[in-house]
């Protein structure tokens, strides 16, 4: 006998076709964003970009200043269990071009304004927390508190906000962290994983009143990740390590439209980044007290920047320095 044609099935099959493969085709990539900038155009439009990208490339030079390389200058070990104290005087050295705020957009680069100097004082704490004793060593973790005083007054390019927690004429900014460490036994050298956030205080560079086209104030943190290796050897000890620093910086720009000489409104947003470090330190005893002394590097990354500033190339890397005096309570 003759089976009757399935019409439920085939409606079935039909109603369910299309949703399968919907499901297959893979999502559209949705559009960039455009940039802020796009909706200017002519010098306004460049003034507007050199603004943007000026404080984008600030950003890894306050993240460096407020966290360094080595999150402990001078060791890459762990403390000897829980209590134990250790109080670190450092100061991180490095090198910036800050361009020009009066560019008005009327020539295709940015001209340099000032080869700015940055040395940030700061004060290390590492607390132990905890070690215990393996048959391949001892693991250890600490914790690491820091905080950096910035001259208010030693630059008059840089301002400091007023909303910014101070003492003495500094502005301060403060990081905490973990330090999970490994002590072999034997000669394999001392391994840790370091994992903090810095803070740099919130700064202001250029000034509408005082003839800038463009300024911009932004607060800058970081999450940095460091992967240092240690040994000591008679009289002295030597580190070294790597990481990365994920960086953010809260702004507010404010720019001169060329054409009307009248401020464009306020623009506040966040923007990212993301840099490499690289870092080696020697350390003396020398009685009771520690001497450290740092070096190393920043690499560099194309942010794809529009604006050619003069004397800085923002995918150029940085050598940065730093010297620390310790002791332990």
């Amino acid at each position: 006998m003759r089976r009757p044609f399935d019409w439920y099935g085939v409606v079935t099959i039909a109603l369910l076709v299309p949703r399968f493969l919907q499901a297959q085709t893979p999502p559209a990539t949705p559009a960039a964003a455009p940039h802020p900038c796009e909706v200017q155009s002519g010098p306004t439009k460049a003034v507007c970009r050199a603004g943007y990208d000026a404080l984008v490339s600030v950003l890894p030079v306050a993240s460096l200043g407020a966290g360094g390389g080595n999150p402990g200058i001078g060791s890459a070990a762990g403390g000897r269990g829980f209590g134990d104290i250790s109080v670190t005087l450092r100061a991180t050295y490095l090198r910036t071009v800050l361009p020009s705020t009066a560019f008005d957009g009327t020539t295709d680069t940015v001209p340099a304004a000032r080869r700015l100097p940055v040395a940030v004082p700061s004060v290390e704490v590492r607390f132990g927390l905890l070690r215990k004793t393996l048959p391949m060593g001892a693991a250890t973790v600490d914790f690491l508190g820091s905080m950096i005083g910035v001259p208010k007054s030693a630059t008059d390019y840089v301002r400091y906000s007023s909303d910014i927690r101070t003492l003495e004429g500094l502005a301060l900014g403060f990081g905490y962290g973990v330090r999970i460490g490994v002590a072999p036994n034997g000669p394999l050298p001392t391994v840790s994983l370091n994992v903090g956030r810095h803070d740099f205080p919130k700064f202001t560079v250029g000034d509408l009143g005082a003839g800038s086209q463009f300024a911009y104030t932004v607060a800058v943190s970081a999450i940095n990740a460091r992967l240092m290796l240690g040994r000591r050897f008679s009289g002295f000890e030597l580190s070294a390590g790597a990481g990365a620093d994920l960086i953010k910086g809260n702004y507010s720009l404010v720019y001169r439209d060329q054409a009307t000489k009248l401020p464009v409104p306020r623009a506040d947003s966040s923007q990212s980044a993301m840099r490499i470090v690289t870092v080696m330190n020697a350390a003396f005893p020398i009685g009771f007290l520690r001497l450290s002394f740092e070096g190393g590097f920043q690499v560099g990354k194309d942010d794809k920047l529009a604006t050619v500033f003069e004397a800085h190339n923002p995918k150029s890397g940085r050598f940065f320095g730093g010297v620390g005096l310790g002791f332990k309570l």
